[in-house]
């Protein structure tokens, strides 16, 4: 019953992440729908504009970071299929062949056109939109809603409300962090229990988590262009510099944790239990840094818990099992990359992963631009 708790609040919380994370995208796109649409209607007196509601809410549900370029992209991709299913419906008519003909000749022209596989399906898209709904209507509306629906985008992302790429980064990062500490979690309540399907689950888990780590490096990739190319963010370039550079040692800590999971797990079942704790200390010191990661009192307080976790193995004698004196080595990796994340200087870390003893201070975060 414990382990269907704990399972069904792992899963909620991680629900409840990612709600957070794409909350105000939702209601950008919902925004920019209305505000597309109002427009086309009462502006352009246009009666049926999809287009325009369209482009706009394709544009912006894009990965922050790349919005912009998507909104032309998607510009050119409608402008492609809307004039080959305008030619189409010249020629055939609205026929059964209309269809699927405009369809090859829209990705066709786009494919001429060296366009990328976005672009390609748009043209697509907006081709089957204008056999099917063009009802008599012109081609130029079509156009002019298209292009109102990516300015609406621009305007958005651009200017009204442009994205903060170190709160994207301090996401990514936070998100980064719980599923590291969910992954130890998962091992730890495997450990307890002794239950192999529990290690089996904590092994997969393991390598899923991989996958947050190439969103953490998109996120990385996404901050310093929106810093680059959104004016009213150029200020925060060198902030977001040397926070995505940071950002990049919890890579490190992903093999640490990975390593510790895997020598731990195949511990033999008399040592599983006792190591445990080890792996729930662990989990709770990410777990609290995931919370507030840019906090220094956060940060502070993870150290200590991870540095209290792994202490009483210093004394400890070295079990038979082949196995133990790796998973001691993770856990120390574990708390010696944790530092290294925190800031903590590198001296002072291995030192205390080594010998157990010392304080290390965790330094105060850099000055906001």
């Amino acid at each position: 019953m414990g382990r269907v708790f704990r399972w069904g609040r792992n899963a909620g919380a991680s629900a409840l992440r990612r709600m957070d994370a794409n909350a105000w995208t939702v209601v950008q796109a919902t925004l920019a729908v209305t505000v597309a649409w109002i427009v086309a209607v009462r502006v352009f007196g246009h009666p049926r504009p999809f287009f325009a509601p369209i482009s706009a809410v394709v544009a912006l549900t894009a990965a922050r970071g790349e919005r912009g370029t998507t909104a032309v992209r998607l510009l050119f991709g409608v402008v492609v299929g809307i004039l080959a299913g305008d030619l189409v419906i010249l020629v055939l008519g609205q026929s059964l062949w209309a269809l699927p003909v405009s369809v090859f000749v829209a990705m066709m022209a786009a494919a001429a056109l060296r366009a990328v596989r976005i672009i390609m399906v748009q043209s697509a898209a907006s081709a089957i939109l204008t056999v099917v709904f063009a009802g008599g209507a012109a081609g130029w509306q079509r156009l002019v809603d298209a292009l109102v629906g990516a300015g609406v985008a621009i305007l958005i992302v651009q200017f009204l409300f442009p994205p903060d790429p170190v709160r994207l980064l301090r996401r990514a990062v936070s998100a980064t962090l719980a599923e590291l500490a969910d992954g130890l979690d998962a091992a730890a309540l495997a450990l307890e229990n002794d239950d192999e399907d529990a290690v089996r689950q904590a092994r997969d888990r393991l390598w899923e988590e991989s996958g947050r780590l190439a969103e953490l490096a998109q996120a990385r990739t996404f901050s310093r262009r929106i810093a680059q190319r959104v004016p009213a963010r150029r200020p925060l370039i060198g902030r977001v510099r040397s926070a995505s550079e940071n950002a990049s040692l919890l890579n490190l800590l992903y093999v640490s944790c990975m390593l510790l999971t895997r020598a731990a797990l195949s511990l033999a079942a008399p040592e599983r239990e006792r190591f445990a704790p080890v792996v729930r200390g662990l989990a709770e010191a990410l777990h609290e840094l995931a919370a507030h990661p840019d906090s220094r009192e956060a940060r502070q307080a993870s150290v200590d818990r991870a540095l209290d976790t792994v202490r009483p193995l210093a004394g400890e004698a070295p079990a038979p099992h082949p196995f133990h004196a790796t998973a001691v080595m993770a856990a120390r990796m574990v708390v010696l990359d944790l530092m290294m994340f925190t800031g903590v200087d590198p001296d002072q870390a291995l030192s205390a992963v080594r010998t157990g003893k010392g304080e290390p201070a965790v330094p105060p975060p850099p000055p906001r631009d």
